[in-house]
């Protein structure tokens, strides 16, 4: 049964000794409900900001900002004897490895469960509903988790995000076993748990990523190049995310169909916050700049993209054609089983058989991203589908 409503506040864990002793409170503990929050959606750089942990009776909310160093937390959760049980971890797992240095050893994501048990609505507060008939509040899911003091509510909201976890997982690790999954989701939290997040950086040649940068002419480029250095000290000055200041999609608007006059820029969409703030001339001053390079001669160049030889091209067709005859086997067998796609062979696992091309079951076993299970019940499949059968 699930846990009774705890009446108790969170502990809020706001000092360095005050981390220690919660550490020292629940280390024995074999699992443990973790999730974060950051401030993306409101900073420049984002950070986490907040760590939210639950085990059997006890909530409680750690705060990196007060407490940077999260060095006990992190011996924590870096041990073999214990589970660390996220909802849609990735995030998570990504900015506790970037920002502190976190290393996961086992862990259970009930989003990744329930997608391989097929569960319509995926979200944490409908799949808390549905088990538990609790409500979860969702007022503060863009908030601006850098801001302190947190008020009752968010201190709430935070709670939700763990309180019932460790009970979800119970309910979905049954189901899982019931429905023979162990190994399939297995493959899936060992992945998740190897995840880790790329350092960040300002990335002053981001425009070439840009989509439609690549189809942009000299004077495209050379006004992008611009915009883009000039969105990046406008975010940095204001400490504000990039698109807060001007969308991507924008950008490349203005770098294609360069405005003439601040009235043309004004009706841009995705140009309000920058008229608001009065720097809708010196954004049509930054455009002006752009051309005047290009007619120097001083526009950045086009990428350069080297051009595949003939066997590059024939081997990069047949393995598109590979790729293409494993889809629709697969989605032809999931609708057979009645199952999502994942668990019949999720992405990483093609990719790993279109890249190793096992000649036999045994080598398909030994891809991680595929397991033994699969081997044995697609492994010949598998290998009709490649083509990679030794002929007779």
């Amino acid at each position: 049964m699930i846990e009774s409503a705890r009446t108790a506040p969170p502990l809020l864990v706001e000092t360095a000794d005050a981390l220690e002793a919660l550490v020292a409170r629940v280390g024995r503990e074999p699992r443990l409900a973790l999730d974060t929050e950051a401030n993306s959606l409101h900073a420049y750089r984002e950070r986490v900001c907040v760590v939210q942990l639950s085990v059997p009776g006890l909530d409680a909310i750690i705060d990196p900002i007060a407490v940077p160093d999260l060095e006990p937390l992190r011996r924590l959760v870096d041990r073999d004897e214990v589970e660390i049980v996220f909802h849609g971890g990735d995030y998570d797992v990504s900015v506790l490895s970037r920002d502190h240095g976190f290393a996961f050893r086992r862990v259970f994501d009930t989003m990744i469960a329930a997608t391989f048990l097929g569960e319509a609505q995926l979200g944490l507060m409908a799949l808390v509903e549905k088990e538990f008939g609790v409500r979860l509040a969702k007022k503060y899911q863009t908030a601006d988790w850098a801001r302190r003091p947190f008020s009752g509510e968010q201190i709430d909201y935070l709670r939700g995000d763990t309180q019932h976890l460790l009970e979800l997982s119970s309910r979905l690790r049954d189901r899982i076993a019931t429905a023979d999954l162990a190994e399939e989701t297995d493959i899936e939290f060992v992945r998740l748990a190897a995840r880790r997040g790329a350092p960040w950086t300002e990335a002053p040649e981001g425009w070439r990523k840009a989509k439609g940068a690549e189809k942009l002419d000299e004077r495209g480029r050379a006004i992008l190049a611009a915009t883009w250095t000039w969105r990046e000290a406008r975010a940095r000055a204001h400490d504000v995310p990039r698109f807060r200041v001007v969308p991507n999609e924008t950008l490349t608007d203005l770098a294609a169909r360069p405005p003439t006059t601040l009235a043309e820029l004004s009706k841009r969409p995705g140009i309000g916050s920058v008229v608001r703030m009065g720097d809708g001339q010196t954004l049509l001053d930054v455009v002006f700049a752009g051309i005047a390079a290009a007619e120097r001669g001083e526009a950045p160049k086009a990428a350069e993209r080297p051009r595949p030889t003939a066997d590059e091209r024939a081997t990069a067709d047949v393995r598109r054609k590979r790729e293409e005859r494993i889809r629709r086997w697969r989605t032809d067998e999931a609708l057979r089983r009645n199952v999502v796609n994942a668990v019949v062979l999720p992405n990483p696992g093609m990719e790993a058989l279109l890249d190793a091309l096992p000649l036999t079951v045994e080598e398909i076993a030994a891809l991680v991203n595929v397991g033994p299970k699969r081997a044995r019940t697609y492994g010949e499949k598998f290998i009709e589908l490649l083509g990679t059968a030794t002929p007779a």
